[in-house]
């Protein structure tokens, strides 16, 4: 299926992925080799929200209207002026102003972080990339830890309607995992949940794994819609995969023909009715619109 009424709302980005709908219609998202946070808004026009240096990877407005940067730390050495090296930083997007909330969890520095989720508590689910772990920290950059470890690259990050579910998409398996939540940061015990546990002794946990995809195509961010569907960038064979939450059959919603390429690897849904889908493309340096043929989920603190 091909996506509809697409439209090119801006060119010319520095690798940009991680966008965020606002509320006056504008989009915020990140440029990856600029090391900067920055604004669409709804004429087009572009402008710098922070420089924030490193490799920013995505963002997400956090319970205080401040902006929470994931930065893989991109070629930066920490300590640098300017590369923070690979952390979790907010963005006060009135002032620019950038502080570094964490560096390291359970006493192991942050490799590459990628997405990130809040939930309803104002704390948020985040994935490292190059860490191989899935991560609950708190806002107040005071409390964080490592839930899921040994996961093969986890990029993009979300949570089931009722917040009951946390799913994350594994660029290179080709796979959206999951994982069922007791509480508010504490997961479900599960006998394993990556593709490593076949490797292993233990039993493998079948219901760890909503789908997993064949042929030439890998997965980057995701988001979820408002009939609890995973949708997810995709790369290569690019596009964005719908994965229906009850196992039903995977969608895939291609890009138009003439603004075709290979790194469709963000999205999330804004406008009025919730039915416009924000997308970034990445190799090109766009962010486009689209209509989406549902509402997508309002996230916890969107406006």
């Amino acid at each position: 299926m091909e996506l509809q009424d697409v439209h090119v709302l801006a060119e010319g980005l520095a690798f940009p992925e991680g966008p965020v709908a606002m509320a006056d219609g504008s989009v915020v998202f990140v440029e990856i080799y600029a090391g900067r946070v920055s604004r669409c808004d709804a004429d087009g026009n572009v402008s710098v929200v922070a420089e924030v240096g490193g490799g920013p990877n995505g963002a997400a407005r956090g319970p205080d209207g401040a902006m929470y940067i994931y930065n893989n730390g991109g070629r930066a050495t920490p300590g640098q002026p300017g590369q923070p090296g690979p952390c979790i930083q907010r963005v006060e997007p009135d002032t620019g102003t950038v502080r570094v909330l964490y560096t390291e969890a359970d006493g192991i520095p942050l490799v590459g972080p990628n997405d990130l989720v809040f939930d309803d508590t104002g704390n948020f689910w985040f994935t490292d990339f190059l860490g191989d772990a899935i991560l609950y920290a708190s806002l107040d950059g005071r409390h964080i830890s490592r839930h899921v470890t040994d996961v093969p690259n986890p990029n993009g990050i979300g949570l089931s309607p009722d917040q009951s579910v946390l799913y994350w998409a594994q660029t290179h398996t080709r796979q959206v995992a999951r994982r069922r939540i007791e509480s508010p940061g504490v997961l479900v015990p599960s006998p394993g949940c990556s593709i490593r546990a076949l490797a292993g002794t233990g039993s493998v946990d079948r219901d760890a794994i909503l789908v997993g995809l064949p042929g030439v195509q890998e997965l980057d961010s995701l988001a979820v819609d408002s009939s609890g569907a995973v949708c997810v960038g995709t790369l290569v064979d690019s596009g964005i995969t719908v994965v229906p939450c009850d196992g039903g059959p995977v969608e895939k919603y291609t890009l138009p023909a003439h603004i075709v390429e290979g790194a469709v690897t963000n999205l999330c849904f804004g406008g009025p009715d919730l039915m416009t889908a924000y997308v970034t493309l990445s190799l090109s340096g766009r962010l486009i619109s689209c209509r989406w043929p549902r509402p997508g989920l309002r996230l916890s603190f969107q406006q």
